[in-house]
C-alpha cells in the first residue's frame, strides 16, 4: 500500500509495534503519517511512506527520494528505479541490490585482510611464548600458549559487512538480491559477523576500496529498524526522517556551488552554543524547516528569535529560512529587531520538482536554484 507523508493510513494503532510509533501520529480514527518516509512491514501488510513532491505519480516521488538519498550517501544510482513495483519497498531493494552487487565485485578482486593479535594453544612455538597463560591453561606439556599476529579476513571491517548480509538476508523479498547475498555468505564464512556503531575504521590503501561499501552498509544498518519475535513475524521499518534528510541534501547542494558554506558548524558564544544549518561566512545563514508553512503569519515565533540569534551573534545581518516548495511555495520578506540594528529574513522555498529524468541533470539543477536563492 502506498500512503504519503502527512496523510491518513488505513491502520489502528494497535496494530503498529511500539518500536514503529515514532513513524505516526494518532487521531481521533486511526493514524497518519508523519514527516518520515521510506517502507515498513507490518504483519502481513506493506506500507511505502513516499513524500509529495509530484502530485500525480507514485513512482516520480519515489525516484526524488532516491536522488535525494543517493547524492547524500554518495549512492551509485540505478536509473531503473522507475520502472521497479513502488509497492515492494524498493528504496531499500535498491540499497542492497547497490550493496551486495558491489560488494561481490570487490571481494572478487581479493578479500580484505588485516592483522589481528590471536592467542592460541599451539603444538610449536609461534610469536610470543605467554608463560602465564601457559602455566594455567597447560598442565600436560603437549602445547605451548603462544601469542601472534594472523593476516585475517576476520576483521571489524568484514565482520561490518557479514552482519549486514545476514540482516538483509532475512528482510529482502527480491530473487536477485537473495541469490547476491547468498554468493556473499559463502564468501564470508570464516568471518564473525557482529554490528559495533561505536567502532572507529580507519581508512588507507588496503582498504580505501571499500569505503563507499561501508556508508551503504551503515545507512542501512542505521536507518532499519526489525522486530523478530518467537514465532517468526518479521516486521521492519526502515524509514528516514524528511527534516534530517532535507537539511543534509541542501546543506551539500549549498557547499558544493558555494565551497566557503560550512555545513552544521558549532560555536560558543559565552554560554551559548550556536549550531546553524548552513553557514556562508560574512554573508548568509540558512536554516532549513521540512514543515508546512503558508505565509510568514504561521511562523513560530522560536524560528525568528533562532534566526536573530544566529545573525547577531554571527555577526551576519542576511538569514533565510528554506523550505521544500512541494509542500508550500514561500516567498516572504522580514525584518527581526530595530531598523538598522537587527536581522534581515528571507522565507523562501526550492522546487524538488523537476522534468530532469537523470540523477545527474537534477542535482544539476538543484545548484542552480540553489545558485539563484543565496545570491538572491
Amino acid at each position: 500500500m502506498i500512503v504519503y507523508e502527512y496523510n491518513n493510513i488505513e491502520l489502528k494503532t494497535t496494530q503498529i509495534p511500539d518500536k514503529f510509533r515514532q513513524y505516526f501520529s494518532s487521531t481521533w480514527d486511526g493514524v497518519k503519517a508523519t514527516q518520515y518516509c521510506g517502507a515498513l512491514k507490518v504483519g502481513e501488510q506493506s506500507l511505502t511512506i513516499l513524500p509529495k513532491i509530484d502530485s500525480h505519480y507514485d513512482v516520480t516521488n519515489l525516484r526524488y527520494l532516491t536522488y535525494m538519498l543517493s547524492y547524500v550517501y554518495d549512492l551509485k544510482v540505478d536509473e531503473s528505479i522507475a520502472s521497479t513495483d513502488t509497492e515492494k519497498s524498493p528504496i531499500l531493494e535498491l540499497l542492497i541490490s547497490i550493496f551486495s552487487r558491489e560488494l561481490i565485485r570487490e571481494v572478487e578482486k581479493g578479500m580484505y585482510r588485516e592483522y589481528i593479535s590471536v592467542q592460541d594453544n599451539l603444538r610449536v612455538v609461534r610469536g610470543r611464548f605467554m608463560a602465564g597463560m601457559d602455566a594455567r591453561t597447560n598442565f600436560v606439556r603437549d602445547k605451548i600458549y603462544c601469542e601472534y599476529d594472523e593476516f585475517s579476513p576476520d576483521n571489524p571491517l568484514n565482520a561490518l559487512f557479514a552482519y549486514t548480509v545476514n540482516v538483509c538476508r532475512r528482510i529482502t523479498n527480491s530473487a536477485d538480491n537473495r541469490r547476491q547475498l547468498g554468493t556473499l555468505d559463502l564468501m564470508f564464512d570464516e568471518v564473525t559477523p557482529y554490528y559495533n556503531p561505536h567502532v572507529t575504521h580507519h581508512w588507507h590503501r588496503l582498504n580505501e576500496r571499500f569505503r563507499h561499501l561501508y556508508k551503504i552498509a551503515l545507512l542501512i544498518l542505521q536507518n532499519l529498524n526489525i522486530r523478530f519475535d518467537k514465532v517468526g513475524v518479521n516486521e521492519w521499518a526502515f524509514m528516514f526522517d524528511m527534516n534530517v534528510l532535507f537539511e543534509q541534501f541542501m546543506g551539500k547542494i549549498v557547499q558544493s556551488v558555494e565551497p566557503t558554506a560550512i555545513i552544521q558548524t558549532e560555536n560558543n558564544f559565552g554560554n551559548l552554543k550556536l549550531k546553524p544549518d548552513i553557514l556562508i561566512p560574512n554573508r548568509l545563514i540558512i536554516d532549513t524547516k521540512y514543515k508546512k508553512l503558508n505565509g510568514k503569519e504561521e511562523l513560530k515565533r522560536d524560528d525568528k528569535y533562532q534566526m536573530y540569534v544566529y545573525g547577531k551573534n554571527y555577526h551576519i545581518d542576511k538569514t533565510m529560512l528554506l523550505y521544500p516548495k512541494h509542500l508550500e511555495d514561500v516567498n516572504e520578506e522580514l525584518y527581526l529587531g530595530k531598523r538598522g540594528e537587527g536581522v534581515a529574513l528571507k522565507m523562501r522555498s526550492v522546487e524538488l520538482q523537476s522534468d530532469c529524468l537523470s540523477f545527474s541533470k537534477y542535482i544539476e539543477e538543484m545548484k542552480k536554484l540553489v545558485i539563484g536563492l543565496i545570491n538572491d
